[in-house]
């Protein structure tokens, strides 16, 4: 998420900017200062879409279809009721952040709208640095640990202990495959080569993903910026068309394109993967999800 200079609902008053917010009106400031606030959730909002989903639900458990196939019967058979097994248990914890700027009766009197500007970018800016980190938090470590759920819903109160889940992670949950199989996974992969034509790591990454019923595609791979030159060295690798260039002949064309969602720049597609930079993740790490 770029981090702009000028925070939205202060387009327009940029030559006010010089001007003391008691001059150019207390009301006019607080109402720009609303409006960047109302837009700047908007985007964080639309961002997020990609990753997260919203819910009030402090804990829940997911039932599985039965793996297996049918019992063999002849004209007289009849069978035996089977026991569904399949599920897991999920929490989500409640976190919260906040900053605050200030004045007093002096400064209050003197602050320039400029000024005023240059907190709400502040505190934007903070609060895109806060959700970025405590997403990826969520996503890259791989250990379960308790949250307490203190408040229920009207004020009951919560579940007490309650244990946050990783993705996962070769533990005994187990998970629907295609083809009805159920089989523990494992989705934090690593290598210790550095990525080439003999170490491609993204044909695991798409079947690891897309062998689950319940994903479909696009795969998106966000990867961190110490990664773009391996990655776009790949033979396999078609990078996004430049607008300014016209493609040869002999050139494979990405004709589809990608929304840009967190990452900074989409780079191309490689074995059925999209791969976009997102400058903010560690070095040499990456994030990949199913969008579908």
């Amino acid at each position: 998420m770029t981090t702009p200079t000028i925070a939205y609902g202060f387009i327009g008053l940029e030559h006010l900017f010089s001007t003391r917010v008691q001059q150019a009106g207390p009301a006019r400031v607080f109402t720009a200062i609303q409006e960047s606030a109302d837009e700047h959730n908007r985007v964080v909002n639309a961002l997020m879409a990609s990753l997260v989903q919203r819910t009030t639900i402090p804990q829940e458990q997911f039932e599985l279809p039965a793996g297996g196939t049918l019992q063999p019967l002849d004209e007289w058979g009849n069978p035996i009721p089977v026991k569904h097994s399949g599920s897991y248990q999920v929490a989500y914890p409640i976190q919260g952040g906040g900053t605050a700027w200030g004045t007093n009766r002096v400064s209050s009197a003197h602050m320039t709208v400029q000024e005023t500007n240059r907190e709400v970018v502040e505190a934007q800016t903070k609060d895109a640095d806060w959700l970025r980190r405590h997403i990826m938090a969520a996503l890259l470590d791989k250990s379960s640990w308790t949250f307490k759920d203190k408040i229920g819903p009207n004020g009951s109160k919560g579940l007490g202990d309650i244990t946050i889940q990783p993705l996962a992670n070769g533990d005994s949950v187990v998970y629907l495959r295609t083809g009805g199989e159920m089989a523990t996974d494992n989705h934090y992969l690593g290598q210790a080569d550095a990525i080439d034509d003999s170490h491609n790591p993204f044909p695991t990454i798409y079947d690891e993903l897309m062998e689950h019923p319940s994903n479909s595609g696009p795969v998106v791979v966000y990867v961190a910026t110490t990664l773009t030159t391996s990655i776009e060295a790949l033979a396999n690798f078609v990078p996004v068309t430049d607008p300014d260039l016209r493609i040869g002949a002999d050139s494979d064309e990405l004709v589809g394109s990608l929304a840009l969602g967190f990452g900074d720049e989409v780079l191309g597609k490689v074995d059925k993967c999209w791969i976009v930079e997102w400058k903010a993740l560690p070095d040499d790490y990456m994030i990949a999800h199913a969008q579908g």
